[in-house]
């Protein structure tokens, strides 16, 4: 009886171990040999913030693993150095995949950008990614061919006779996860006919279904300016703001859906809160304090996150938030901090490959630094490919303000949000943000940078 209890005792204490082992595989094959590859879970879809829950590098033939715990049905992405893929994962699920990214060419624009292809070869998961890819497809083709019938013929019970073609092509739909896809895929078309009866049929007294991205894709369009819709008074609605939280809440939870849907009120709440942020009118650094509240006080542990999430997606590059730091090269090979600037205003200038966009923005921005002087540092920071021919161009031109070496701190790029190059930022003393993203010199980046110099 003694051996008995031991053995359960100490089966109890290896449980959490068990638990906490990684229980996904991807097991992947990129045209990109030494890339950065991560796996990026997604925290929720209403804000879709990520959370890196794997990392490793490719090697030269460009094989890598990922191994991590999931343990719900979570969307993800892959991403090859800043090039990403969606998948779903399954607990316990095995993949193998390929994936391809495609050269861009110089003279393309960002709009024209090719987009990154994977193939799964093989997906030991029970099934769910086959039956969700099949099942979206499926769904996109029907909804294109009977667009003129459902839309302008009101035909809505077309949308009956897609789900019997997918029971039929796919037998029992075994996950609750593709079932939901499916149902908030029809309420998608029912809202855009009938607002109140998608409220009424597919949200009130629903589970919400934070993972689930057709449901967030409705719940967010639905909700977008649902102040201004419904039986709010502007007015009242602004001073219940400036009364405090609680009556804020409180004022809106009068609504009779809200009243009795409080989780959903509070992501409501949260999603016209980042509407109200931008207009001139309400105080931002409430609005923050009114996200950190529901962070700290929900009784939902999921609203918490959506939160947290907010604050942090707001906060990023605002007005008068810290930089992203960063520690690069010169072309002497010395390295130079961002630190090394806080008692300056800066302009970053972010390069990728050679062009004669650049060429033209590298003259301009040296006729700036001639009328700026030591009132506004200059620093162009190059991506590895392209730092040596910029350097020279450096040297050749005479320009004399900071050039640095990305390197393999691609990440920097994420952090600043970079999306095409040239990009531009302007930071104020104390590495301090002032304007993200800034213009380009010829889209008057110099009255911006006056027009901070001055309240310094």
């Amino acid at each position: 009886m003694r051996n008995k209890s031991l053995i359960c005792l100490i089966l109890a204490l290896l449980c959490p171990l068990f638990m906490l082992g990684q229980n996904v595989t991807i097991v992947g094959n990129t045209n990109i040999p030494n890339a950065l590859v991560r796996l990026l879970a997604y925290d929720e879809m209403l804000t879709c913030e990520q959370t890196k829950i794997a990392e490793t590098q490719s090697d030269k033939d460009g094989k890598f693993t990922l191994k991590a715990t999931v343990n719900e049905i979570t969307p993800v992405q892959i991403a090859i150095n800043l090039e990403r893929v969606e998948i779903i994962l399954n607990p316990d699920g095995k993949y193998n995949v390929e994936i391809v990214i495609p050269e861009q060419k110089d003279d393309e624009s960002y709009f024209e950008k090719k987009q990154p292809l994977m193939k799964i070869n093989t997906a030991d998961d029970g099934g769910l990614y086959s039956q969700y890819v099949i099942t979206e497809n499926m769904l996109d083709d029907f909804i294109y061919e009977n667009f003129q019938q459902i839309y302008r013929g009101r035909k809505l019970y077309l949308m009956d006779t897609i789900e019997n073609q997918i029971y039929r092509q796919l037998g029992k739909v075994k996950y609750d996860y593709v079932k939901d896809m499916i149902k908030y895929r029809k309420a998608a078309v029912v809202m855009a006919l009938n607002q109140d009866k998608t409220l009424t049929d597919y949200i009130d007294n629903q589970k919400v279904q934070y993972s689930n991205k057709a449901y967030m894709d409705v719940f967010a369009e639905l909700f977008s300016g649902y102040f201004n819709k419904r039986d709010y008074n502007q007015a009242d609605l602004e001073n219940a703001f400036y009364l405090g939280y609680d009556n804020f809440m409180t004022y809106l939870c009068k609504n009779d859906f809200l009243s009795r849907n409080r989780q959903i009120c509070e992501l409501v709440a949260m999603i016209e809160m980042r509407r109200l942020y931008y207009e001139n009118s309400y105080d931002k650094t409430r609005i923050l304090s009114y996200y950190k509240k529901i962070g700290e006080t929900s009784k939902y542990q999921k609203n918490k996150v959506v939160a947290n999430n907010f604050i942090k997606q707001l906060s990023k590059l605002s007005y008068n938030s810290d930089a992203p730091t960063f520690a690069l090269k010169d072309k002497n090979g010395k390295t130079v901090q961002l630190s090394d600037y806080q008692n300056n205003m800066v302009l970053l200038q972010f390069v990728g490959r050679l062009s004669s966009l650049i060429t033209n923005d590298f003259l301009a921005l040296n006729e700036l630094h001639k009328q700026w002087g030591d009132s506004v540092q200059i620093v162009t920071i190059v991506t590895k490919e392209s730092f040596e021919k910029c350097a020279q161009m450096f040297d050749k031109q005479r320009f004399n303000w900071m050039i640095l070496n990305l390197g393999d701190d691609i990440l920097l790029l994420e952090d600043y949000d970079v999306q095409t190059f040239p990009a531009y930022f302007i930071l104020k003393r104390k590495n301090k943000i002032g304007m993200a993203p800034a213009p380009s010199p010829d889209q008057y980046l110099d009255y911006h940078v006056r027009r901070i110099s001055k309240y310094l």
